[in-house]
């Protein structure tokens, strides 16, 4: 611009007479304001540019993020199960034995030889009674026992001569059969002599009377022996009854004397007095107060009712802590013993226990305890964090971030609290992104930003 000046200068200069001194002075102003004027809209464009270059790269990023502030950023953790936890159940410590002693007969308690918290042993005698009723029925019965037992000798005496009766009996039989095969030769002897006429017929007749004389022998002689035998059988059976009343009688007088072992009340097995009831004169009725009660202490049953929930989780060899809670007794760590492997109808539990040696006696039967099982989790539902499960009026439900990044609305059943965390029974499989502190803004189907994704802190 300041060259095609000077030159259309030198131009007019050759050309035309030269200016006067106010015409110069106008001519370098008006170049001066063009100058000027060049000047600032040069640097007016460089400010637009510079500010349209700096208004862009600002306002892309606020756009870009109005965009992420549109889509909601969510936090998630996903479902888990312990391979053990914990769980504290309440119990009650029993002895490994015990029981309660009646008096098995009637009569009064002549003394005692155990107070309350003596250490007994098995046949140790505890206490003794006075029956005299009992001693004159042994008395009794001993005599009728020996009664019927001589009366079964009597009927085996009498039976000896039965049968020596018999034995005549046949004897007799035997001759008068000799005597009727005499008569009958004889009489067929006369016979022929008859048809001969060598005797007379009175003769003949006379043997004929003998022989029938000695044909009713033989028949009488069959009558006896008949008769003596069955003499002998019912002998026989008289024996047979006299002596299963001497045998019923004799059983009679073992069972008394078996209830006068009873008048020595022993314990039964080596333990501990917990009740003494017996006084010295006290009449003793059979089977009615007990007198004492007697535990074995040096190993105890810890018996605790397991709720059916956890019962599928609870097997022999799991391992256990037992507490005396507001007690100064060291915990006990030991394991199940045994279960019922059934579960009680009624209470719906399932009874356990625990086997401890107490040789020490530091645990008290009858005491209540808590017991601390570790279960196995393997079969047992997912628990997820309390801040996952959002309610409302359907009731809970978890929200889900699927693989595409939008939301899915699950209702699930609820199980057990456990403090921080909860146990879903149905409605999750396990693999689930779960949205932590879900709000009522989202929605199925929403689409969502995850942040960051935790595992559950199982207790």
């Amino acid at each position: 611009m300041s060259s095609l000046n000077t030159t259309a200068t030198f131009t007019r200069t050759a050309r035309f007479p030269r200016p006067t001194a106010s015409a110069g002075n106008s001519v370098v102003r008006k170049t001066a304001w063009l100058v000027a004027a060049f000047l600032g809209i040069a640097a007016i464009t460089a400010l637009l540019s510079a500010w349209r270059s700096v208004h862009a790269e600002s306002a892309a990023p606020a756009h870009g993020g109005a965009e992420e502030h549109s889509i909601p950023q969510v936090v998630t953790a996903t479902p888990k199960r312990s391979a053990t936890s914990d769980v504290v159940l309440p119990a009650t410590v029993r002895p490994w034995q015990a029981t309660t002693l009646h008096s098995r007969v009637t009569g009064y308690l002549l003394a005692w030889h155990a107070d309350l918290g003596a250490e007994v042993k098995a046949g140790q005698l505890l206490a003794e009674l006075e029956t005299p009723e009992l001693d004159q029925e042994v008395s009794e019965s001993e005599a009728q026992a020996q009664e019927a037992l001589a009366a079964a000798a009597q009927a085996r005496a009498e039976y000896a001569e039965a049968e020596a009766a018999l034995q005549a009996s046949i004897a007799q039989l035997a001759r008068v059969q000799s005597e009727l095969e005499l008569a009958r030769s004889q009489l067929v002897r006369r016979e022929k002599l008859i048809a001969t006429n060598s005797i007379s017929q009175e003769e003949r007749d006379t043997f004929q009377k003998m022989w029938e004389a000695r044909t009713a022998d033989v028949a009488a002689a069959h009558a006896e022996v008949n008769h003596r035998r069955t003499n002998l059988q019912t002998r026989r059976a008289v024996i047979a009854a006299r002596e299963a009343t001497a045998q019923s009688r004799s059983a009679n007088v073992e069972r008394l004397k078996q209830l006068q072992a009873f008048k020595r009340i022993v314990a039964p097995f080596d333990g501990t007095v917990t009740r003494r009831n017996a006084e010295v004169g006290m009449l003793i009725t059979a089977g009615a107060e007990p007198l004492f009660e007697v535990q074995d202490m040096t190993r105890v049953r810890v018996q605790l009712n397991v709720p059916q929930t956890t019962a599928p989780q609870v097997h022999p060899g799991a391992s256990a802590t037992i507490t005396i809670p507001e007690s100064a007794i060291e915990p006990v760590t030991g394991e199940v013993s045994r279960i019922a492997s059934s579960i009680d109808a009624t209470t719906r539990t399932m009874l356990a226990e625990i086997e401890l040696d107490n040789s020490e006696i530091r645990l008290q039967p009858g005491s209540y305890a808590q017991v601390r099982l570790g279960i196995s989790n393997d079969n047992a539902p997912w628990t997820v964090p309390f801040s996952t499960v959002r309610m409302n009026s359907s009731g809970p439900q978890v929200l889900v971030v699927d693989s595409a990044g939008r939301i899915e609305v699950r209702p699930v059943k609820l199980g057990r609290d456990l403090g921080t965390s909860i146990v879903v029974v149905d409605g999750i499989v396990g693999n689930e992104r779960l949205v932590v502190n879900p709000t009522d803004s989202l929605a199925a189907g929403q689409q969502v930003h995850v942040q960051a994704a935790g595992k559950v802190a199982q207790r």
